[in-house]
């Protein structure tokens, strides 16, 4: 009987070993599975930092690309030039300003390039100056985004105030304060009610507040229609010209517009781009995109040839995106591949 009670603590004590021995191994399964995961999300994390570091480096180098571009080329009345580009014939025009070919669009349109980055330039001229354009299309810019006609004319009759300096009157031009962003005119509080529609019909990219005209060459259908009322056919007329050449001279447009001719102000429009363009670069597969503003300074001995003026964050449109051209077509300093990432 003393050997069964003997036997029966000595099975107890094994049992009780064999439990411990289960939840242990039970344990550092739990610690190991815990720590595999952990290690699995963290090189999932410092995966995702070394893509987002390595797309920041070719980012700036596409951009360093474009900048380097602009400051050793010209702009001309059809676009950037390229060292692809024929040189200008001359001209009684200034031949600097001539169309070249092989130019790259600056009217917004998006280039895909065989390095898997897309590039869109934007001359800031392509959109209504609040400081210097005929107020009837500034009237008629947000009548067509959906702002009601008794609204607009109240709109215009406080910007033009707000325009006024302390000693001068509205119609003084001379004494005009100038608007130093298209935003600032939601400060005024007949605009403040219609921010949110304005914005969201796309008042940013529609207006400007820096330049003297509008420039024909790279001003988009939506800017000369709800800004200058252009009809239809005088617009594809307009823009088929366009892909053929520039639009040179006030004859040129006439021809386009006809009649309607007339009711554009004489010296509302221009046939050159602004000093100031934009860059808006994204991954070809990129969720995001960013904004450059560049001002570019050929003729200061005091100062770089180009000024970053700022950088801005866009949401990607995929309606923008253009098929891309073959490779042979494209300017070799943009399609070639980019700089590799910091770890090869």
């Amino acid at each position: 009987m003393i050997a069964d009670i003997r036997t029966d603590r000595i099975g107890g004590q094994q049992g009780f070993v064999l439990v411990g021995v289960i939840w242990f191994l039970a344990c550092m399964t739990l610690v190991v599975g815990a720590a595999v995961l952990w290690i699995d999300r963290s090189r999932e994390t410092l995966e995702a930092e070394r893509q987002g570091v390595q797309r920041s480096f070719e980012e700036r180098s596409m951009l360093s690309r474009l900048t380097w571009l602009m400051a050793t080329h010209r702009l001309t009345a059809a676009g950037q030039t390229t060292p692809e580009s024929a040189p200008a014939d001359p001209s009684e025009m200034d031949p600097s300003m001539l169309s070249a070919g092989a130019e790259l669009p600056l009217d917004g349109r998006e280039l895909c390039w065989v390095n898997g980055f897309c590039v869109a330039l934007i001359d800031r001229a392509s959109r209504l100056s609040l400081n210097s354009s005929d107020p009837a299309a500034i009237n008629a810019l947000p009548l067509s985004l959906g702002v009601p006609a008794e609204s607009t004319a109240r709109m215009l009759r406080e910007l033009a105030l707000y325009q006024a300096a302390e000693r001068g009157t509205a119609s003084s031009l001379l004494a005009r304060r100038r608007l130093r962003s298209p935003m600032e005119v939601f400060r005024l509080p007949s605009w403040q009610q219609w921010e949110e529609l304005l914005v969201a019909r796309g008042w940013s990219e529609l207006v400007t507040v820096g330049e003297a005209g509008l420039n024909l060459n790279t001003a988009s259908a939506a800017v000369l229609t709800q800004a200058w009322r252009v009809p239809e056919g005088g617009l594809l007329r307009l823009l088929d010209l366009r892909r053929e050449r520039p639009i040179l001279s006030g004859s040129d447009l006439e021809n386009i517009l006809g009649g309607y001719y007339g009711d554009i102000p004489p010296e509302g429009w221009s046939r050159l781009p602004s000093s100031v363009v934009l860059i808006r670069i994204r991954p070809r597969d990129g969720e995001v995109r960013h904004e450059f503003q560049l001002k570019l300074l050929p003729n200061s001995s005091s100062l770089p040839p180009w000024q970053f003026l700022q950088r801005r964050t866009l949401p990607s449109h995929a309606s923008e995106i253009v098929e891309p051209q073959s490779p042979q077509t494209l300017p070799g300093l943009l399609a070639a591949p980019l700089v590799a990432g910091p770890w090869g």
